[in-house]
């Protein structure tokens, strides 16, 4: 178990928000997310804004996950994330464009950072919550949603597996997104 260094969280994170434009408020988020996952033992940083052959889709930051020793064993050997830090939640579009991502990439799972959440609520059955849901029921696709709340309690990397542990229990056992 890593320990977060609080202080360098919430300078990202306010360095993101006040960021002068989108290509930089998104790129410090990236360092964050970056930050945050590869404090987990066997979680390596694999690439940024990776587009595809076609140049069609984007890729904010993806992982590699040693699924045999990390301690994220229950994800995907590629952690795909979405990284969105916009001045209201993130609409139903936007996550249905990430799910777009996924599936053309024959992806199982995805990472949606998320500082401002997204739209719907958490029953799955309004906006972006339905897409999430929508998903995971046509497509076997799990999204999991990480808000500006949920990074700012993590104190070692503890906190971010058993948070997402929740989270994907919440979605596969209660069909609802936390």
């Amino acid at each position: 178990m890593a320990r977060f260094s609080q202080p360098k969280i919430s300078r990202l994170l306010r360095e993101s928000d006040t960021a002068p434009n989108t290509y930089i408020k998104g790129a410090k988020l990236e360092e964050l997310v970056r930050y945050i996952f590869c404090k987990v033992p066997k979680v390596t940083h694999y690439d940024s804004n990776v587009l595809d052959g076609v140049r069609a889709h984007e890729l904010d930051v993806v992982f590699s996950n040693d699924t045999r020793n990390s301690d994220l064993y229950f994800l995907d050997y590629a952690i795909i994330t979405e990284c969105k830090n916009t001045g209201s939640p993130v609409s139903s579009a936007q996550v249905g464009w990430f799910v777009r991502k996924l599936q053309d990439r024959f992806a199982t799972m995805g990472i949606l950072i998320s500082l401002n959440g997204i739209t719907g609520a958490g029953d799955g059955v309004s906006n972006a919550h339905s897409e999430i849901l929508n998903a995971l029921i046509r497509d076997n696709i799990r999204i999991l949603v990480i808000t500006r709340e949920d990074i700012l309690a993590f104190t070692n990397t503890d906190d971010l597996v058993q948070l997402l542990q929740r989270k994907l229990m919440k979605l596969n056992i209660h069909r609802t997104i936390e």
